[in-house]
Protein backbone atom coordinates (compact mmCIF):
# COMPACT_ATOMS: atom_id res chain seq x y z
CA UNK A 1 0.00 0.00 0.00
CA UNK A 2 2.87 2.58 0.39
CA UNK A 3 4.17 1.87 -2.87
CA UNK A 4 7.56 0.04 -2.12
CA UNK A 5 10.25 -1.17 -4.29
CA UNK A 6 11.31 -4.00 -2.76
CA UNK A 7 11.09 -5.23 1.10
CA UNK A 8 12.23 -8.52 3.23
CA UNK A 9 9.57 -9.90 5.34
CA UNK A 10 10.40 -10.71 8.72
CA UNK A 11 9.41 -14.59 10.15
CA UNK A 12 7.69 -14.81 14.04
CA UNK A 13 8.60 -18.06 15.40
CA UNK A 14 6.37 -20.09 14.94
CA UNK A 15 6.28 -19.16 11.26
CA UNK A 16 8.71 -20.99 9.08
CA UNK A 17 7.94 -18.54 5.82
CA UNK A 18 6.02 -15.54 4.67
CA UNK A 19 5.63 -13.83 1.70
CA UNK A 20 5.30 -9.78 0.89
CA UNK A 21 4.35 -8.16 -2.58
CA UNK A 22 5.33 -4.43 -2.81
CA UNK A 23 3.49 -1.69 -5.44
CA UNK A 24 3.62 -2.60 -9.16
CA UNK A 25 4.72 0.20 -11.51
CA UNK A 26 4.90 0.11 -15.28
CA UNK A 27 8.78 -0.82 -16.29
CA UNK A 28 10.54 -1.12 -19.57
CA UNK A 29 10.19 -5.10 -20.29
CA UNK A 30 11.28 -7.74 -22.75
CA UNK A 31 8.78 -9.65 -24.23
CA UNK A 32 9.72 -12.82 -26.49
CA UNK A 33 7.22 -13.83 -29.39
CA UNK A 34 7.34 -15.82 -32.71
CA UNK A 35 8.55 -12.36 -34.43
CA UNK A 36 11.62 -11.97 -32.01
CA UNK A 37 12.12 -10.09 -28.94
CA UNK A 38 10.78 -6.56 -28.07
CA UNK A 39 10.54 -4.42 -25.44
CA UNK A 40 7.40 -3.21 -23.94
CA UNK A 41 5.76 -1.16 -20.91
CA UNK A 42 4.04 -3.70 -18.40
CA UNK A 43 3.49 -3.43 -14.99
CA UNK A 44 5.76 -5.49 -12.74
CA UNK A 45 5.91 -5.71 -9.15
CA UNK A 46 8.21 -8.11 -6.69
CA UNK A 47 7.32 -10.80 -4.25
CA UNK A 48 10.15 -11.64 -1.68
CA UNK A 49 9.73 -15.02 0.50
CA UNK A 50 11.73 -15.26 3.68
CA UNK A 51 11.84 -18.49 5.27
CA UNK A 52 13.83 -20.78 7.82
CA UNK A 53 16.55 -22.86 6.34
CA UNK A 54 16.21 -24.72 8.97
CA UNK A 55 12.16 -26.28 8.33
CA UNK A 56 12.32 -25.48 4.51
CA UNK A 57 14.77 -26.41 1.52
CA UNK A 58 15.88 -23.57 -0.11
CA UNK A 59 15.22 -25.31 -4.10
CA UNK A 60 11.76 -26.00 -2.72
CA UNK A 61 11.32 -22.12 -1.58
CA UNK A 62 12.49 -21.21 -5.11
CA UNK A 63 10.07 -23.42 -6.72
CA UNK A 64 6.94 -22.20 -4.47
CA UNK A 65 8.17 -18.94 -5.48
CA UNK A 66 7.93 -20.14 -9.22
CA UNK A 67 5.06 -21.63 -9.17
CA UNK A 68 3.34 -18.33 -7.89
CA UNK A 69 4.82 -16.28 -10.62
CA UNK A 70 3.79 -18.69 -12.78
CA UNK A 71 -0.15 -18.37 -11.69
CA UNK A 72 -0.03 -14.35 -11.56
CA UNK A 73 1.62 -13.86 -15.02
CA UNK A 74 -0.30 -17.02 -16.70
CA UNK A 75 -3.74 -16.90 -15.15
CA UNK A 76 -6.73 -15.04 -16.97
CA UNK A 77 -7.52 -12.73 -14.64
CA UNK A 78 -10.21 -10.92 -16.83
CA UNK A 79 -12.34 -13.97 -17.40
CA UNK A 80 -12.66 -13.65 -12.94
CA UNK A 81 -14.91 -10.43 -13.84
Amino acid sequence: PFGTLMTAPIINQPQVAIISTDGIRKRPVVVESEHGDSIAIRPVGILAQSFDHRAIDGAYSAAFLNRVRDIIENHDWAREF
